[in-house]
């Protein structure tokens, strides 16, 4: 039986979550012939935990290579088993009664590489392909409260060519290997008629105010309801701002914001005062009750010169590679032990910044960086010598610049954003895919990419060129790349992660 999470009022998210970890059954779909045959109503005879994987739980290919100082073994870590394909993950669930007329949602903390989902029997609309990012569905059509048989098939084959000889860091299988699973969070959430979605937090030092932007989604009929916002020291529990205003919701999604002043002098994030402050917001009708809660620092990153700025003040980057190089799993951790193990060795080096070349991490590295004052650079799971080449391939990487900006953009730590590692040959389409990923800064949405033959340009703004989620408007001279702005990093030492 799965327990349901209640979590309490007041300055927090109250949801109510249904926790998918435990045994599931799992098949290993070769022949890629389980959607014609309905996998999705079988028996799978073999079992699996999830979150996990398969390599770990022993399943695929077995590795017959000795122990020689030769290739490929000296080359990069070589898997014990290997299984590259689609696989199907099976179990029953039991939606309590209390979700009765609730909007339920699904969500898979990370995967590689698709995922499609049906429910007793029934495919539900669309797939998911992020890298780095969770994979969502919305299941309030397929569930009701009782019994329910939910299959997930996982397809971690090759889509798009996003890396030159299997080495980009988010698919390989020299670091981070090519694992076929589901890991971190795997959960069913339950929403009223009324929910938060994609809430961002714009600190504005100069005037000591914060921008709340974010869409309510209304699943009843056009109504006047109202929203309180509370912001918090999260050290101290210290209020430092609170609002309520009325709004007025359509059916639907409809969009938000507020200028909130805290008060008092806002403490500033940097990596001598990692301040962190939460903004909870809850929207009210007539008893429905919505909360989401973020987590954000008063931070500015800029650029003067050749010097980079945080908080008005010279900053230098002492920094490495983080390369998703975890040798005793294959795949990067999702709780926050595994990254303070890697942000504390760092730290001990002296660094406060890392790289992550051609990968973007998941949300407890963020978490933990937040917490310890790191300065973090991401990137776009790309290493290609095709870019441009394949429009499926750049709307895959225009809607990955998308979620990861969406997803982890609220986190101070997240001052850089590269597009990749060491890109060509298309470089109008680079240029106009960094000119998006900087106008995203200052905006919810993101365009879709143009079709590479028309030349038309991609609507934007100049921004700095360290991209930062939160950056301010570039300054005269500053020159665009599509690689790794900011790379004075005085070691270069390898870290030992596990």
């Amino acid at each position: 039986m799965l327990g349901v999470l209640l979590l309490t009022a007041g300055c927090s998210p109250q949801k109510a979550v249904l926790s998918l970890e435990g045994n599931w059954q799992v098949g290993l779909d070769s022949l890629d012939v389980g959607v014609t045959q309905q996998w999705h109503s079988q028996h799978l005879t073999s079992s699996i935990h999830l979150p996990g994987t398969l390599d770990d739980a022993g399943y695929g290919k077995a590795n017959t290579l000795l122990p020689s100082l030769s290739k490929p073994q000296v080359l990069h870590l070589t898997r014990k088993h290997r299984y590259v394909g689609p696989a199907w993950y099976v179990r029953e669930v039991d939606i309590p009664a209390a979700w009765k007329g609730k909007a339920i949602e699904l969500e898979l903390e990370r995967v590689i590489w698709q995922t499609r989902v049906w429910v007793d029997g029934r495919e539900v609309k669309g797939a998911e392909e992020s890298l780095v990012t969770p994979h969502r569905y919305d299941l309030t059509e397929w569930l009701t409260p009782g019994k329910h048989r939910i299959a997930i098939r996982v397809d971690n084959r090759k889509r798009y060519d996003i890396t030159t000889g299997d080495m980009a860091h988010a698919y390989t299988d020299h670091t981070q290997i090519m694992w076929n699973g589901i890991l971190g969070d795997i959960t069913l959430r339950a929403h009223g008629s009324l929910r938060w979605q994609q809430v961002q937090v714009y600190p504005q030092l100069a005037d000591n105010t914060v921008l709340i932007k974010g869409d309510i989604r209304n699943l009843a009929d056009a109504a006047d309801a109202q929203v309180k916002v509370c912001i918090r020291e999260k050290a101290s529990g210290k209020v430092v701002g609170e609002y309520e205003t009325p709004t007025a919701l359509l059916p639907g999604n409809n969009h938000w914001q507020q200028r909130c002043r805290l008060e008092g002098e806002a403490k500033r994030w940097s990596e001598l005062s990692p301040t962190l402050y939460e903004v909870a917001l809850q929207v009210t009708h007539k008893g429905d009750v919505a909360r989401e809660a973020v987590t954000f620092g008063m931070r500015d990153i800029a650029r003067q010169g050749a010097d980079l700025l945080v908080n008005g003040q010279n900053v230098f980057l002492r920094g490495t590679l983080e390369c998703c190089i975890f040798p005793l799993t294959g795949c990067p951790p999702t709780e926050r032990e595994g990254w303070l193990k890697v942000f504390q060795t760092a730290k001990e080096w002296g660094l406060n910044h890392l790289r992550f070349h051609s990968w973007c991490p998941p949300k407890a590295a963020f978490e933990v960086a937040d917490s310890m004052g790191f300065y973090l650079q991401v990137e776009l799971p790309l290493w290609s010598l095709t870019v441009g080449a394949d429009p499926a391939m750049n709307r895959f990487l225009y809607d990955e610049a998308r979620r990861i900006l969406t997803e982890y953009g609220n986190h101070p730590s997240f001052c850089m954003m590269s597009l990749g590692n060491e890109l060509q040959p298309d470089f109008q389409f680079l240029g106009e895919l960094l000119k998006t990923v900087k106008h995203k800064t200052r905006d919810i949405s993101i365009p879709q990419p143009p079709t590479p033959s028309n030349g038309d340009m991609v609507p934007g703004q100049s921004l700095m060129t360290t991209t930062s989620s939160r950056s301010t408007p570039a300054r005269d001279g500053c020159v665009a790349r599509a690689c790794s702005t900011w790379k004075n990093q005085i070691s270069r030492k390898t870290m030992r992660h596990r």
